[in-house]
């Protein structure tokens, strides 16, 4: 998709435009269902609550939560408070490719997240890694992770506090992957 396309133009259909990404773009089938109704919600004027979102997906509002908290992960959801009400902003779908490939890396760095904990990781803890891209480069933040596995500290505090020390001591991926430490 090219970088200028207009997605909010009228000729343009965004939620046939989804449907036909979907490969790229890494959803969960109720992640691309909530996409299309906060789509067709925008575009209809309606008003957009969890509970309405619940009712349509049949589902409750820790559910729904959790949803709308992957899709703001992977930059595909934006709500804001303006005068009084909720916005929800899925402009980020329409991104150019290549913020779509940095958001796929991103969920699948929750993903090895996720799979080191042994749970699935809160909306808080996705926004601190999220953060970490601004400061640490990926491969360095599994590495992180991987160290902190060795030592069966599987905390952000701990992974933090090596990512820290490594960048203090201008440590890179490179070096780690020749051992050395």
């Amino acid at each position: 998709m090219k970088e200028d396309m207009n997605w909010n133009a009228p000729y343009f259909d965004r939620r046939t435009w989804i449907l036909s990404e979907l490969a790229s773009l890494n959803l969960l089938p109720e992640e691309t269902l909530t996409l299309l109704l906060i789509d067709y919600f925008n575009d209809i004027h309606q008003l957009i609550t969890h509970d309405v979102i619940a009712a349509k997906l049949q589902s409750d509002n820790e559910h729904v939560d959790e949803l709308f908290a992957s899709l703001t992960a992977k930059g595909y959801l934006n709500i804001e408070l303006k005068e009084g009400r909720l916005i929800f902003d899925i402009s980020g779908v329409y991104s150019s490719i290549h913020a779509i490939e940095q958001n796929v890396q991103t969920v699948s760095l929750f993903d090895e997240f996720e799979t080191e904990f042994s749970r699935p990781l809160s909306s808080s803890e996705m926004q601190r890694l999220s953060s970490w891209l601004d400061t640490y480069d990926q491969q360095m933040i599994l590495y992180a992770l991987y160290e902190a596995g060795v030592y069966e500290k599987r905390s952000l505090d701990y992974i933090e506090r090596i990512l820290a020390e490594w960048k203090r001591r201008g440590f890179t991926a490179q070096e780690y992957e020749e051992g050395k430490r």
